[in-house]
Order: C-alpha cells, then structure tokens, then sequence
C-alpha cells in the first residue's frame, strides 16, 4: 500500500526498515521470562521515535503483555508534578485499554473528575486494597498536595504492582529519557527508579536518547545509574537499500542514479528522506528540493539546534561548514587557539554535532545542517 510522505514518526503500513533492531526487541518484550530492556541512541531526527512507536504497536496486539510510551518531549513542561502526572496517567490508560482496570472513563478524564464521580468509577471495579488506592492516589494526584518521594516511588512501581495482580508482562518506553535530568532532583530520581527497578520482575523499560553526554550520565557511562542494565543499541541512518525501499513505499519511482544522489544528500535519515522526498515527489528536482529545504524549513529545524551551541562551539561550527576538518585547519578558519579547538571538537562530539572520520579528521555529523550554516554564513 502506498503511504504519505508525514513529518511525523510513522508505524504500522508506513514503516520501513529496521527489521533486525526492531525483531530483537520484540523477541525479548514477548518472552515472558525476559526483562532485558533497551537503550536506544541515536542523533536527532534519525527515527528513533518510529522505532519505539512500532515497537509499541506491535505490542499491543500481544496478549499478556501492556505497553505503556511516554515523551518527555510531549510534556507541557518539566515540573516533577508535571512528569510524575503524566507517567502515571499512561501507565493507568495502558492498563485501562488492555481491560485489566475495566474503568469506563478515560484516565485523563477521572484525573480531571470531582472526588463524588472517581468513587462512583472505583466502585464499580474489582481490585485489591492495595491496589484500589493506588489507582485512588493518582486519579486524584492533580488535585492534593503530595509527598514527591513518595509519589517518585508509587509512579515508578505502578505498573509492577498492576502488572504482577493481572498476570501480565508491563513494558515501560521512555523517549528521549536524559530529559529527565531537567527535572528537579532528575538524578535522584533516576536513581530511585533504577533501584526500584532491580525487584521488579514484571516489567521491563525501553528508553530512548540523542545527546550522548546526557545519556551516559542515565545509563551508558560507568557511573550511570543503569549501567549495565540495559543493552545499548545504536539506531543507525538507513541503507541504501532501506532507503531504496522507503522511496517505494511511499511510491517515489526514480532511477537507481537519482535515488543513490537522494541517499548521499540525505544520509539516509528518515526525516529528510520524508521532507525533501515529499518535494522531489512534485518537483521532480533533487537539487531544487534540497536547495528549498536548506533556504526554507532549514531556518526552523537548525536554527534551534545552533542555538544550543555555545558562541565558542558556533564559530567551530561555521568553519568546518567552510570545508575545514583539522584541528589546524579549523584554527585558521575560527581564530581559535588549536589547542583551544580540540577540546571544543570534544564537546561538539559529545552533543553529536561533530565526528571523527579518521585521525585528526572531523566534520559536522549532519551534511544537510552543514549546507545550512555554509549558506547562512557565507
């Protein structure tokens, strides 16, 4: 079946690739006796999020098993009662949609209903005691003041004890998850859940992240409260023949010269194949599609992600989009001391802006924000 071009992340019909990745996980996600989770990382804009929405659902047609997907992107903001709010609601609705809290609202709706209307639901539904003031503790989460240690480790141990009562396998996805450290006491309670975690023998976690400096201070560096815990799985640009492929799917018909041209411009990242795709589709211009997309949607998708850059790290950035790969050579085209640019090619590794194509050798990770600040700064 033919597809869209999207902006979104895309699952079910539209999603292309992956199949090695996306089988392992559901292999250990579907074995009731595995809890090995995930960390998947990857740079922006390289599809993660459709991974993780595939993965979700697949799931959910699985009996025996609730799948519950949380973006920290997705939350209003980054308050702990923001956060702890919004955890427990998904995890309470995935529970709800699967039939093992038969509630006949929605969560979102009981979290905002009158104490007279949650007792009537509550009434009317067979749980244990324990686990009826669970439920009770957060539908009425957005209206008490709460103890957020206390409400830390109820959120967190939510699906365990849901999951564990019903007889079913809880699988917890976490995108973008080092968003976590911007919460308050975001550590701490990373830390919290890791320990929490170790007893849970129900659930298992996926997380997701971009920046690699902040995923190694969750879970890829030594010192990471998940260390260990979860089998990192870098997501990768696709293939030529993944890309070749996607083109099919979403039934852009071009000789093999102009998909293999498609595919260096783009790297083969999804989001770019979709966007420039969708132009090439009209146009039938690769050139005047990329050119549109560099003047154009360029100014709102790498405009932000400059401006996370410190000044230092920019001016860096804008002499390596010049053509300048050595430490040397970007020191000539920067005014910056060389000794001064290793450590800033350091930092912009780390964020995934920069990376190390052979010794002493570097370029900006990203070929289409590189014509951008070219462009932009020339």
């Amino acid at each position: 079946m033919e597809q869209r071009f999207t902006l979104r992340p895309v699952y079910g019909d539209s999603f292309v690739g992956r199949k090695e990745m996306l089988g392992e996980l559901l292999r250990e996600a579907s074995d009731p006796g595995s809890s090995i989770g995930f960390c998947l990382h990857g740079r922006r804009r390289i599809g993660k999020t459709s991974i993780l929405k595939e993965f979700e659902y697949e799931l959910s047609k699985k009996k025996g098993i609730v799948v519950a997907y949380l973006s920290f992107y997705d939350l209003a903001d980054l308050s702990l009662k923001t956060f702890l709010g919004q955890l427990s609601s998904i995890i309470l609705e995935a529970f709800r949609r699967k039939g093992v809290i038969p509630l006949e609202y929605t969560i979102g709706v009981l979290m905002d209903s009158p104490r007279e209307v949650v007792d009537s639901a509550l009434s009317k539904i067979k749980l244990s005691a324990g686990l009826s003031e669970e439920l009770r503790f957060f539908l009425e989460f957005k209206k008490n003041p709460e103890d957020h240690t206390e409400a830390v480790r109820r959120a967190f141990d939510l699906g365990e004890k849901l999951a564990r009562s019903a007889g079913v396998k809880f699988i917890l996805i976490l995108d973008e998850f080092p968003e976590i450290l911007k919460v308050e006491n975001g550590l701490q309670i990373v830390k919290m859940f890791r320990t929490m975690h170790e007893n849970h023998q129900n659930t298992l976690i996926v997380i997701s992240g971009s920046e690699k400096k902040t995923l190694e201070i969750v879970a890829l560096g030594a010192a990471s409260p998940f260390y260990k815990q979860l089998v990192p799985k870098k997501v990768l640009p696709f293939s030529f023949e993944e890309t070749a492929e996607f083109l099919k799917r979403y039934g852009l018909k071009l000789p093999e010269e102009s998909i293999k041209k498609l595919y260096e411009l783009t790297e083969g990242v999804p989001f770019y194949l979709q966007f420039i795709g969708r132009s090439v589709s009209i146009t039938r211009d690769i050139d005047a599609a990329v050119k549109e997309f560099i003047s154009q949607e360029g100014n709102l998708f790498f405009s932000e992600e400059f401006e996370r850059l410190s000044e230092k790290e920019g001016v860096i950035a804008r002499a390596m989009a010049k053509g300048a790969k050595t430490p040397t050579g970007i020191s000539k085209g920067s005014g910056e001391p060389v000794t001064s640019v290793s450590s800033y090619l350091t930092g912009l590794q780390e964020k995934g802006v920069v990376k190390k194509v052979e010794k002493a050798t570097y370029v900006l990770a990203d070929s289409l924000f590189s014509l951008w600040l070219k462009e932009r700064y020339s």
